[in-house]
Protein backbone atom coordinates (compact mmCIF):
# COMPACT_ATOMS: atom_id res chain seq x y z
CA UNK A 1 0.00 0.00 0.00
CA UNK A 2 1.96 2.84 1.08
CA UNK A 3 5.62 2.95 2.50
CA UNK A 4 6.23 3.52 5.94
CA UNK A 5 7.40 7.59 5.41
CA UNK A 6 4.08 7.54 2.79
CA UNK A 7 2.03 7.66 6.01
CA UNK A 8 3.11 11.06 6.96
CA UNK A 9 1.18 12.42 4.15
CA UNK A 10 -2.15 12.40 5.53
CA UNK A 11 -1.13 14.55 8.56
CA UNK A 12 -3.70 17.64 8.72
CA UNK A 13 -6.03 16.11 5.74
CA UNK A 14 -9.71 15.57 6.02
CA UNK A 15 -9.97 11.99 5.52
CA UNK A 16 -12.54 9.09 4.99
CA UNK A 17 -11.61 5.40 5.89
CA UNK A 18 -12.97 2.12 6.20
CA UNK A 19 -11.04 -0.56 8.69
CA UNK A 20 -11.15 -3.87 7.55
CA UNK A 21 -13.59 -4.67 10.55
CA UNK A 22 -15.66 -3.12 8.55
CA UNK A 23 -16.00 0.52 10.83
CA UNK A 24 -15.76 3.43 9.23
CA UNK A 25 -14.57 7.04 10.09
CA UNK A 26 -14.59 10.40 9.29
CA UNK A 27 -11.95 12.99 10.51
CA UNK A 28 -8.99 14.98 10.26
CA UNK A 29 -5.65 13.20 11.03
CA UNK A 30 -3.93 14.76 13.75
CA UNK A 31 -0.86 12.54 14.25
CA UNK A 32 0.91 9.53 12.63
CA UNK A 33 3.26 8.24 15.19
CA UNK A 34 5.92 5.71 13.20
CA UNK A 35 8.51 5.40 16.13
CA UNK A 36 7.70 2.25 17.46
CA UNK A 37 10.38 -0.16 17.78
CA UNK A 38 7.77 -2.62 15.65
CA UNK A 39 6.91 -1.88 12.02
CA UNK A 40 3.49 -0.49 13.81
CA UNK A 41 2.18 3.09 12.63
CA UNK A 42 -0.49 4.32 14.70
CA UNK A 43 -2.74 7.24 13.11
CA UNK A 44 -5.04 9.07 15.23
CA UNK A 45 -7.86 11.35 14.07
CA UNK A 46 -10.20 13.84 15.59
CA UNK A 47 -13.47 12.23 14.22
CA UNK A 48 -16.46 13.90 13.06
CA UNK A 49 -17.89 13.89 16.50
CA UNK A 50 -14.48 15.82 18.11
CA UNK A 51 -13.37 12.39 19.69
CA UNK A 52 -10.05 11.44 19.52
CA UNK A 53 -9.67 7.46 17.58
CA UNK A 54 -6.70 6.16 17.07
CA UNK A 55 -5.90 2.72 15.29
CA UNK A 56 -2.83 1.03 13.42
CA UNK A 57 -2.38 1.18 9.84
CA UNK A 58 -2.35 -2.51 8.94
CA UNK A 59 -6.20 -2.35 10.05
CA UNK A 60 -7.07 0.19 7.38
CA UNK A 61 -8.81 -1.25 4.71
CA UNK A 62 -9.57 1.80 2.87
CA UNK A 63 -8.54 5.36 3.00
CA UNK A 64 -9.17 8.68 1.52
CA UNK A 65 -8.89 12.50 1.02
CA UNK A 66 -12.56 14.37 1.99
CA UNK A 67 -13.39 17.47 -0.23
CA UNK A 68 -12.33 20.96 1.10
Amino acid sequence: MFKMEGWKYWMDKKIFLILKNKRTYSGTVIDVDDTSATPLIWITITDKFGKRVTFVHSEIDTIQEEGK
